[in-house]
């Protein structure tokens, strides 16, 4: 019984602590896609801290520091128009920014042929950021303006679950124990150190 409960931990454990080791070997920009609506076209985000680990993000960088962020637009139309990308502070965790007042960085605008951008971010502060992207056109007639938010260092409702759902498991998995010692049924016995010779 004792080696059930400890395999059922070893194996909890590294799934939580190891989530994403198996595909880390193959990983590849885009997985997740996280789509980033530009009003009836579209592009994938991706954000990444590759000093720290291998995850690719879609809304939540776990902690402050050198970033990357990626940005792909497959639609040829898109790679002819004039890219004007910003990282905006935002208000809240729903992507409320001032594309003007809020700015933190933003890129020189210009054309990214190939459809593809990644650029290098350095978050100083935690809190809730937007990426803000607006591609027009050389005449200025046809514009799509996208924004996208997304958090750094802040813990997030899933590493919260996460938490509890472990504290759940070694409460029950201590009390689980604790009876069978006291039943005598978990295999060994703790010395008795109350008793001096």
């Amino acid at each position: 019984m004792s080696r059930i409960l400890l395999s059922l931990a070893l194996v909890f454990v590294a799934s939580v602590l190891f989530p994403h080791a198996a595909s880390a070997a193959g990983w590849h920009y885009y997985d997740p896609e996280c789509p980033i609506n530009l009003g009836g076209k579209s592009m994938k985000f991706v954000a990444m801290q590759p000093k720290k680990n291998v995850d690719r993000e879609c809304v939540a960088l776990p902690d402050v520091g050198p970033s990357v962020i990626v940005l792909d637009a497959a639609d040829n139309e898109l790679r002819d128009m004039n890219w004007d990308i910003r990282i905006l502070r935002g208000k809240g965790p729903n992507g409320e920014a001032d594309p003007d007042a809020d700015v933190v960085d933003r890129l020189p605008v210009q054309k990214f042929r190939n459809g593809m951008v990644n650029f290098d971010q350095n978050f100083r502060d935690a809190g809730n950021y937007v990426l803000y992207a607006k591609l027009t056109s050389d005449d200025g007639a046809k514009s799509f303006i996208g924004t996208h938010p997304f958090s750094v260092g802040l813990v997030t409702d899933e590493e919260i679950y996460l938490y509890i759902a472990f504290g759940v498991f070694v409460v029950l998995a201590g009390g689980a124990a604790f009876y069978l010692w006291r039943q005598g049924t978990l295999g060994f016995k703790i010395p008795d150190f109350s008793k001096t010779d």
